[in-house]
């Protein structure tokens, strides 16, 4: 999925980019960057599932 495709996902389903989500984002960019695709791709929906929990918790993994 392309990037636009992702914050689609993300918008549709009111979900909120936290600091984890945005850690994640950031290694699928490295990811991608060395060719790593899959795994990359793997990040994304890692990222989208992580962002369905918190929510549905309401609260962050990562809090400070």
């Amino acid at each position: 999925m392309d990037g636009k495709t992702y914050l689609t996902i993300l918008r549709e389903n009111n979900l909120q980019r936290s600091e984890l989500v945005k850690l994640l984002e950031k290694q699928v960019i490295i990811l991608a960057k060395n060719k790593m695709n899959n795994l990359a791709e793997e990040t994304k929906w890692l990222a989208i599932v992580i962002a369905e929990q918190e929510k549905k918790q309401k609260y962050s993994f990562l809090n400070r």
